[in-house]
Parts: structure tokens; sequence; C-alpha cells
């Protein structure tokens, strides 16, 4: 990982409560010219915080990059590509059942279930972008935020 002493511990030590085993193994924390701070993207946008990543991230001198780029992504608004994906998909199979000559019943069938994925869609969706901004004020509590 990057210099520095590692806290409570050496480096055999790398486990925490937050991440599964192996997590801490390599650098998780971007060189200076990169556009993200974290290397990687995980489920809710970004890592959740520990006590390795906040070393690293003290470590490596991007704090203030860190911070606006949590200012850009608290900002940034929600997306509806999850329910885009549902209505295109429930659109293509209603169509190529129509195009097949199958009975009435069976397009209502594929609309309703169509439209139940799309709301689970939209649910899941909104669930990530939660949980993302949640992760977001949670790293804040631990930089700042540029206000």
């Amino acid at each position: 990982m990057s210099g520095g002493v590692w806290p409570e511990g050496t480096h055999e030590s790398r486990t925490c409560s937050v991440h599964p085993f192996g997590y801490h193994r390599s650098k998780r924390v971007n060189d200076a010219p990169s556009r993200t701070v974290f290397r990687d993207v995980r489920w809710g946008g970004l890592p959740r915080r520990c006590e390795w990543l906040e070393h690293e991230l003290d470590v490596s001198g991007r704090e203030p990059d860190f911070i606006d780029e949590l200012w850009i992504r608290e900002r940034s608004g929600r997306r509806h590509g999850l329910a885009v994906i549902g209505v295109t998909l429930t659109a293509a199979v209603l169509v190529s059942l129509i195009l097949a000559g199958t009975t009435t019943v069976a397009a209502v069938i594929t609309v309703v279930i169509g439209g139940a994925l799309v709301l689970g869609l939209d649910r899941g969706d909104a669930a990530l972008h939660h949980e993302r901004l949640r992760r977001i004020r949670d790293w804040h509590k631990r930089v700042g935020s540029p206000r």
C-alpha cells in the first residue's frame, strides 16, 4: 500500500470488520492525476469507511481531491437507468409477442410482469442512490465538506 505506518498493527493484520478478507492487500487510493480518489467503485459508489482506508487517504495526501469528488457525487441526481432497461426489455418482449401473433392474454400478462419488473428495478435504483448518499455523508464526517 502507500507508505507510512499502519494503524493498530502491522501489514500482516490487514483485516477489518467492514471489508471482505483480502480487500486491503493492495493499494486502494489512486495516484494524484487520477479522476477518482479510490481505485474500485463498488455497489454504493464508494467504499465503506474503515481505519485502513482512512489511513491510506491520509498518507496519499489526496484528501482535498476526495472532498471535491464527494461534493460532485453528492450533487449528481438520481438516474433511472435500471427502470429504463426494464421498460426497454418489456417493450421488446411485447413487440416480439405481437409480431409472433400471440393472444391478447399473453400481451396483457407481459405488460403486467413488465410493469412489476420496472417498479422493482426503480426501487432497486432508489436503494442504490440512497446507499450512495449515505456513504458520501459518512465520508463527509471524516474528511469534511466544501461548504
